[in-house]
Parts: structure tokens; sequence; C-alpha cells
């Protein structure tokens, strides 16, 4: 699991990449690009959200104990 997440985050990097590049374009082209780059950021993003969600409900990953029991101070 761990590892399909940080595969999920490393797409989301190079898309945010892509879309600097588009920027750094400009004109139509780069709009394209950089309008594109976004659409496939945000679908990761929202696809990791609901696979960290879906790995929680189904117990495959479990929050950290010690941050769950709060601090003590």
């Amino acid at each position: 699991m761990t590892q399909i997440i940080i595969i999920i985050i490393v797409a989301i990097l190079i898309a945010l990449g892509s879309g600097l590049l588009g920027m750094l374009r400009g004109g139509s082209s780069g709009s394209d690009k950089m309008f594109k780059s976004l659409v496939i950021r945000v679908a990761l993003s929202l696809f990791l959200f609901v696979l960290v969600m879906f790995a929680a409900f189904m117990g495959w990953i479990e929050p950290n104990a010690t941050m769950m029991a709060g601090s003590h101070t």
C-alpha cells in the first residue's frame, strides 16, 4: 500500500513540474499544458484521498497511536 501511495505522490509532483513547464512556455500551448496538468493533479489527489480513506476503513493502514492518544502537557 505504501508503494502505491508513493507512486501517486510522485505522479502528482511530475504533473506539477509539467504545469511549471507549461507556465514558463506561455502562449496557447502552454496554457493548455497547464490546464491538463491541473486536471491530472486534482484527479490524482482525489484518488489518493479516497484510497487512503478506503485503506483506513478496510484496516490496511492504522493511524499513529501516539497521535490518537493526544498530548498530555
